[in-house]
């Protein structure tokens, strides 16, 4: 085993970040993070899907507020979290609004990065306009947020009124991070309408999450597998999520939920994947509730063997780049 492939756990690696980013020349604040926009440059982890909720469901569930999420960034190693809102009706118990995401990530800007959704049924009654759905976002942007999502309509991912909305994204800039299963942004084995979205908005960075997108990985699938939370096995040849993102530049991977389990089901399947989808793939944990105690994501490091480059291209790097164009 080569050093620069050594297997190494969390702290060392945060550790070993901060040396490196030191001697690149990047000041360092007396807190231990890089001066600049981001705060959470020298940690280990950049979360790509969390969400903020409320005490709607029992007081021992929640709520999740900004500083609990904090609390529990600090105690597991994440500089940044991308806070999700879910508008949808079919998406979560109740709706957690965009306003309510800026508003409460609002106190800890260096930390926390929030999105906006809109459902895209409103395009068709109150944004008909591509200019209104533009000046919505654009809104939310203005107002912090630095991509749309989490995006989980009840609807076909290639619905006209869902095409409207990547329409939009991809004019004010806004990659798009979206759940796919039998219940949202449905699709067919092989994710034909995925690749229609992909092939029409080539500019448009797609975050791909969920049961059906990861079973993906596999070929072979029926249309029930597509809702399947954690399959078990060997990944079968001729997955589509590889097959798209070899052709499609623009088409990313989030890791959170179902993601880590689809590297764990095949080990070298996973092993082999992870390092040819660096570049594609971002860490996320999908913490909402505060029941949520194990997140098997903070154990791909330690499972897998990458090298350091691809590690930090996973684990905050890929994220970074695509919300702040680093």
């Amino acid at each position: 085993m080569t050093p620069s492939t050594r297997r190494i756990d969390r702290r060392t690696f945060v550790r070993d970040s901060a040396t490196c980013l030191a001697t690149s020349g990047i000041a360092l604040s007396s807190g231990g993070h890089a001066r600049g926009e981001s705060s959470g440059a020298t940690t280990e982890y950049f979360d790509a899907h969390v969400h903020l909720t409320q005490g709607w469901y029992g007081p021992e569930r929640g709520p999740l507020t900004a500083e609990a999420m904090v609390r529990w960034m600090d105690a597991n190693d994440v500089g940044q979290a991308a806070v999700l809102p879910l508008v949808s009706p079919e998406a979560f118990w109740y709706p957690i609004s965009t306003d309510f995401v800026l508003r409460e990530t609002a106190r800890f800007p260096d930390r926390l990065v929030p999105f906006c959704a809109i459902d895209p049924r409103t395009a068709g009654t109150h944004l008909p306009t591509k200019a209104e759905l533009v000046g919505m976002l654009k809104r939310y942007q203005d107002a912090g947020a630095r991509g749309f999502g989490e995006h989980k309509p009840q609807l076909p991912i290639d619905d006209p009124l869902s095409m409207r909305l990547y329409e939009a994204c991809s004019e004010v800039g806004l990659p798009v991070l979206f759940h796919l299963d039998n219940a949202a942004n449905m699709d067919r084995p092989g994710l034909p309408g995925l690749e229609r979205v992909l092939t029409t908005y080539p500019d448009l960075p797609l975050i791909g999450h969920g049961k059906g997108w990861w079973a993906s990985i596999a070929g072979g699938l029926v249309q029930e597998e597509l809702h399947v939370g954690y399959p078990r096995g060997p990944v079968a040849p001729g997955g589509a999520i590889d097959r798209l993102m070899e052709k499609h530049g623009n088409l990313y991977g989030d890791l959170s939920s179902s993601g880590a389990h689809a590297m764990m089901r095949d080990p070298e399947f996973g092993q082999a994947f992870l390092a040819r989808r660096a570049d594609r793939l971002l860490f996320g944990t999908d913490y909402y509730d505060l029941m949520q105690k194990s997140f098997a994501q903070f154990d791909l490091f330690d499972e897998f063997t990458l090298p350091d480059d691809k590690r930090v291209a996973i684990s905050r790097g890929n994220a970074r780049r695509l919300l702040y164009g680093e």
